[in-house]
């Protein structure tokens, strides 16, 4: 085979490895396996979500553990699509939603939110792991279990939180939580062109 056959052999591989490795994180986090989600990161991992961020790929899953005791049932389906690989470092960007039911003022609800995930990868000892853990916000639903009850929410605000993710603002409120309004997110394009650009600096090892 040519070098450039190998090349593009150990990229296809390396996209795969890196794709199975956002899928197994997340899928080991719903099913609580937390031996499995704690090996898919980084120890210096950065992560930040709609209720954590802090740096330490062991301290996010320890804290996901707590979290996950109290808050109830959300899962996760990801759909790598985008992986760049140089030398050692990668990023990986997953379309994905996010599913949970929960109980507003007496209803039971189900809310969705549409996103992406957004990671970079470092390979150590032959290794891939995450490096760090962002979710990119694009619209997010919310509608009763049974379609004849009304929705519980006060519409005027509703209206004051960010549109990108406002649902899930919402029922995090009602459960006490407040959500940081800084996240990334499709309405605010030029926030999340500034964070492109520079996590394209950083695979370009310039960071």
């Amino acid at each position: 085979m040519t070098s450039i056959g190998d090349k593009r052999l150990q990229d296809h591989l390396d996209r795969e490895i890196l794709f199975d490795l956002v899928r197994r994180e997340r899928f080991a986090r719903d099913q609580r396996r937390f031996d499995v989600m704690a090996a898919c990161f980084h120890r210096d991992a950065y992560v930040r979500t709609s209720w954590y961020e802090g740096t330490g790929g062991n301290a996010y899953v320890e804290a996901s553990r707590k979290w996950m005791s109290n808050t109830g049932n959300s899962k996760h389906w990801v759909f790598p699509a985008f992986a760049q690989v140089r030398g050692d470092r990668a990023t990986v960007e997953s379309p994905a939603m996010i599913f949970n039911r929960a109980t507003l003022d007496g209803t039971e609800i189900d809310f969705q939110v549409f996103c992406r995930f957004f990671s970079r990868a470092v390979r150590e000892a032959g290794e891939w792991k995450l490096a760090s853990f962002h979710v990119l916000f694009e619209r997010d639903t919310m509608a009763p279990v049974f379609s004849s009850d009304p929705l519980p929410i006060d519409r005027a605000l509703l209206d004051t939180m960010r549109p990108s993710y406002k649902f899930l603002t919402y029922i995090q409120r009602s459960r006490g939580i407040q959500v940081n309004q800084d996240l990334l997110g499709d309405d605010r394009p030029d926030e999340l062109a500034a964070f492109h650009a520079g996590e394209d600096r950083w695979l370009a090892g310039e960071g």
